[in-house]
C-alpha cells in the first residue's frame, strides 16, 4: 500500500471515550419542536431489479420507513440481517427524540432486507429456489427508494455489521449524492473465521430434515450470538451460573426468538450475501468513516484499519475496546453516539 497518502486515524482509547461521553451529556438541541412526526411506511414495487448475480427479481417489493419532515437532511440507517426498516425500535439509543439521530432535525430512512424475513420480497419457507442476493443489491434497492422519495442527496449513510456492507456500495453506486458515510463493524470483504462459521451455520440448516429445520435454524443463531460476543462478557454474565439457568437458558432464547421470525431460507440467503459481499475501498469517492471494536471477533480491527488504510485521506477510523465484541454498536451507546454527532458536524447537520 506504499504511495497512498496515510488515513486520519481517530484511535478511540479511553480518554476519547470520555470525550464522546461529555460530548453527548452537553449536547443540547435549541428551537426544535417539542413533537416529531410518526415514521412514514410504504413499499416500493419495481417491476424488475437486475441482480449482481446475474438474475432478475421481478415485481420487487421494498419495503421502507421514513422518519422525520421532507425538507430535513437525509440519514439512512442499516443494521445487521436481522435489522428491519424501524431502526426506532432495533436501534432506539440513537434513533429518536434526544438521541443523536433526533427525527426533529434528520429524516431518517430505511428499509427492511431484500431476500430477508420482512416486508420486502423474499424466500417463503420451503422455497430454495430465491435468487442471491448481493450487498449490491441491497444497496441499489436503498438508492431506489431515495428515488421513489425524492431525496437528491443523503448527508449520512450508517450502516452497521451486514448494514455496514451495503453502505460501502451505497457510497460507490451514489457517488456525491452521498456526504459521508459511516461503516461500522464492517470490512470489505468477510473474513475467512466469519465465512467458515457462518457456513457451519448454514449446513445445520440445510442437513435438518423440513420439520427440523426450525429448531436447526435456532442452533445456528445460537452459534452466531457466541461469535456476536466475547468469551470476556459471557464469563462475566454466566460464569457463576448452573449452564441450564445462565448461559444455555440465554442462547435458548435468543435460537426461539429469531426461529419464530425467520424463515430458514430467509436465514440463509441474507447469510451467504454476507459471505459474498466484496466492495473494491478504491470504488468509493466519498467521505467515509470506519469503526472497529478491537475486541470483535467477526470482524477484525486489523481487517478495518487495512481498509482505511486503503481509503486514504478520506477516511477516518474510530477503534475502540469493548466486551461486547461485534455487538457494540448496540451496547456502547455513548461512543456510537460520540461518533455520530462527529459525523453530522461535519456535514453541517449538528
Amino acid at each position: 500500500m506504499s504511495g497512498r497518502a496515510p488515513c486520519a486515524l481517530l484511535r478511540s482509547r479511553r480518554s476519547d471515550q470520555e470525550q464522546h461521553v461529555a460530548a453527548v451529556l452537553s449536547f443540547e438541541s435549541p428551537d426544535l419542536p417539542d413533537a416529531c412526526p410518526q415514521p412514514l411506511r410504504g413499499v416500493l414495487r419495481l417491476s424488475a431489479l437486475a441482480l449482481a448475480g446475474g438474475r432478475t427479481l421481478t415485481d420487487a417489493d421494498i419495503a421502507w420507513q421514513a422518519w422525520g419532515d421532507p425538507g430535513l437532511p437525509a440519514v439512512v440507517v442499516l443494521g445487521g440481517i436481522s435489522a428491519g426498516r424501524d431502526p426506532d425500535r432495533w436501534w432506539s439509543a440513537q434513533c429518536g427524540v434526544g438521541r443523536a439521530l433526533d427525527p426533529r432535525r434528520l429524516r431518517i430512512v430505511s428499509i427492511d432486507w431484500l431476500g430477508g424475513a420482512d416486508a420486502s420480497t423474499g424466500p417463503r419457507a420451503g422455497d430454495d429456489t430465491f435468487p442471491a442476493i448481493d450487498s449490491a443489491d441491497q444497496a441499489a434497492a436503498v438508492l431506489a427508494v431515495l428515488n421513489h422519495l425524492g431525496i437528491a442527496r443523503v448527508a449520512l449513510a450508517i450502516g452497521a455489521s451486514y448494514g455496514g456492507c451495503v453502505v460501502q456500495h451505497l457510497a460507490r453506486l451514489a457517488g456525491a449524492r452521498i456526504g459521508r458515510a459511516v461503516v461500522i463493524s464492517a470490512g470489505p470483504q468477510a473474513s475467512a473465521w466469519a465465512r467458515g462459521l457462518r457456513g457451519l451455520q448454514r449446513g445445520l440448516v440445510a442437513a435438518a430434515a423440513p420439520e427440523r429445520r426450525g429448531a436447526a435454524l435456532a442452533q445456528a443463531r445460537q452459534l452466531a450470538m457466541l461469535s456476536y460476543r466475547t468469551p470476556g462478557e459471557l464469563e462475566s454474565r454466566f460464569g457463576g451460573a448452573e449452564p441450564a439457568d445462565g448461559l444455555e437458558r440465554w442462547l435458548d432464547a435468543h435460537g426461539a426468538r429469531f426461529a419464530a421470525r425467520f424463515p430458514a431460507e430467509a436465514f440463509v440467503t441474507l447469510s451467504a450475501s454476507l459471505d459474498a459481499h466484496r466492495c473494491r475501498p478504491e470504488a468509493i469517492a466519498v467521505p467515509l468513516t470506519v469503526v472497529g471494536v478491537r475486541d470483535d471477533l467477526l470482524v477484525p480491527i486489523q481487517t478495518l484499519r487495512a481498509f482505511a488504510e486503503c481509503l486514504g485521506p478520506r477516511a477516518e477510523l474510530h477503534e475502540f475496546d469493548s466486551i461486547y465484541g461485534h455487538d457494540a454498536f448496540l451496547k456502547e451507546d455513548a461512543t456510537i453516539a460520540g461518533i455520530f454527532r462527529h459525523a453530522l458536524a461535519a456535514e453541517d447537520c449538528a
